[in-house]
């Protein structure tokens, strides 16, 4: 599944004249609401209509990783989150 898009990879090897990245994520209807709600209440710029993909404005990693983490939420089984959750605190109990 692509989920992210990124605007950067039109323009070479010129990305840092470029702030921020217009990225495009491809989700279906419902979930691109949802994320697309979400992502706002995160106070991230964000563009969805109907029938249009999301286009999000990626400046900061810390922006990035919350994308990918609202995209991750919304789109994976309960199970393989709590799956993922569980590895974590296992790796964090190892140090």
């Amino acid at each position: 599944m692509q989920a992210l898009k990124s605007d950067y990879a039109e323009f070479g090897p010129d990305l840092y004249t470029i702030a921020p990245a217009k990225t495009v994520v491809e989700l279906d209807r419902i979930n691109r609401w949802t994320v697309y709600h979400r992502l706002q209440a995160l106070g991230l710029a964000c563009d969805c209509g109907c029938d249009r993909p999301l286009s999000v404005a990626i400046d900061t990693p810390a922006a990035a990783l919350q994308v990918w983490s609202v995209v991750q939420a919304t789109t994976q089984s309960k199970l393989s989150l709590t799956d993922h959750l569980e590895r974590c605190w296992q790796q964090r109990s190892l140090r």
